[in-house]
């Protein structure tokens, strides 16, 4: 008999997949903090820069301060904060020197572990994350082997991968990410042992998204592999296109022979204020998802699917989320098959909206795609379709920006750079280098 252990992602991925991660305050987050401390978590799903930005942008509330406040509520479980280690809140490159003090500063408010996604699985960027992860006094590094399905990512892509990773000393805990949906319980049994048998001794735990209907029985087939460690949510904050119930995966794993590590009977209480939460907010409850073979072709991850669909409406093109998401398969098969995950799935969406909205493909590109293309976000796994490089290397903007190269300025050039008075913290420095002014301004005036 083994004890499973559980990661929850009500807070944070369960927020973003159903909520488009506006749907929990500070206030609200408060109210169930304690008893989700007490329930028995190896760790919490807690934060990303996109909650960052929200609680900004959308609650004027100011996101250091939660860490902050969150993190003394916690004092049993490490909260998470999970980066791509190239980006800080927005999608532009962010210079070294920005990413270091994203973690020191991390780590003074109450981040314990950090998760790292990069979409490349570049060994040069994992190490350096992790080393400065480690170095600003983060306990847990763990890195995503994020899941895909490209004539690139076999079994055996994934198990190279795992053992170079695993091989970083800074590394502590891997994790196979599939932010899509898109495993199914027969890939499960040759990828999960290919990984495994290159992890250097290292952890591994799983995390999948509801999308296709498929998740539950993945963890199900992954406990029986011996998987330990898996990321569940709180309904209502579950299924959907977010993790699995950790009340379904409880009984999954006891009916396998396993133990729990977490009560379910405190649980229940949480999920009854969520689901009050949900009445009053007129949000969305996740439910069950019936097999999608859809999402086998787009690859959207699960938390940019409600989104997707508000972008298009703010545009009044909501008619024509089907031609965008054709598109997106086109624009990730000229692209070399990137992993449709943060920030490259979002590339690849603001490409594929403006082919269809532009009328033609490619007669204009995002920050984002052209960096790709000139490198800033690790090699593609295959080539780049000559025609859409041709297009693409032809606009100014990519010119430009060849042109500029990526500097690695000091804190203290950016500071001077920006004017910021004396005695500035850190904490505020790095809202104000990665947001609008006045959305910082507003949310320092709101919460004084």
């Amino acid at each position: 008999m083994t004890t499973i252990q559980f990661v929850d992602t009500t807070l944070r991925d369960g927020n973003q997949s159903l909520w488009d991660a506006t749907g929990l305050t500070t206030e609200a987050i408060l109210a169930v903090a304690g008893q989700i401390d007490e329930a028995g978590f190896k760790a919490i799903d807690f934060m990303a820069s996109i909650h960052m930005g929200v609680a900004v942008r959308y609650h004027k509330e100011n996101p250091w301060k939660r860490i902050k406040l969150v993190s003394q509520a916690m004092p049993n479980t490490p909260l998470s904060f999970g980066t791509t280690g190239r980006r800080f809140i927005g999608f532009k490159r962010m210079p070294d020197c920005i990413m270091t003090l994203v973690y020191q500063c991390m780590a003074a408010n109450g981040i314990r572990r950090v998760w790292l996604v990069d979409a490349a699985h570049e060994k040069d960027v994992i190490y350096k994350n992790a080393r400065m992860a480690k170095a600003a006094g983060i306990e847990d590094f763990m890195v995503a082997l994020s899941y895909t399905i490209s004539p690139v990512h076999t079994d055996e892509y994934y198990a190279a991968r795992a053992d170079e990773i695993s091989a970083c000393s800074d590394v502590d805990t891997l994790y196979l990410k599939d932010q899509g949906g898109l495993l199914t319980p027969e890939r499960v049994t040759t990828l999960v042992p290919a990984i495994q048998s290159n992890l250097n001794g290292k952890p591994l735990e799983i995390h999948s998204h509801c999308s296709t209907g498929l998740a539950p029985a993945v963890y199900r087939e992954a406990i029986k592999l011996g998987i330990n460690t898996v990321h569940t949510a709180i309904p209502p904050l579950a299924d959907g296109t977010s993790q699995p119930s950790v009340f379904q995966v409880i009984d999954d794993a006891q009916d396998l022979g396993h133990e729990s590590a977490v009560n379910e009977n405190m649980l229940r209480p949480i999920s009854e204020q969520l689901y009050a939460l949900a009445e009053k907010q007129q949000r969305p409850v996740g439910t069950k998802q019936e097999y999608n073979p859809s999402y086998y072709e787009h690859q959207v991850p699960g938390g940019m699917v409600t989104t997707l669909k508000r972008q298009l409406a703010e545009a009044g093109m909501e008619n024509r989320l089907p031609e965008v998401l054709e598109e997106i398969v086109r624009v990730r098969r000229d692209l070399g098959y990137p992993i449709m995950v943060t920030p490259l799935s979002q590339f690849v969406g603001t490409q594929a909206t403006m082919n269809i909205a532009s009328g033609g493909r490619y007669k204009m590109a995002p920050d984002g795609i052209i960096e790709y293309v000139l490198g800033y976000f690790g090699n593609p796994p295959a080539s780049i379709d000559p025609e859409a490089l041709e297009k693409i290397n032809k606009l100014p903007r990519t010119r430009k920006l060849r042109e500029q190269g990526f500097p690695q300025p000091s804190i203290a050039d950016l500071k001077g750079a920006m004017g910021l008075p004396e005695g500035t913290s850190d904490e505020e420095f790095l809202l104000r280098y990665a947001m609008p002014r006045q959305e910082v301004d507003a949310m320092l005036a709101a919460s004084t």
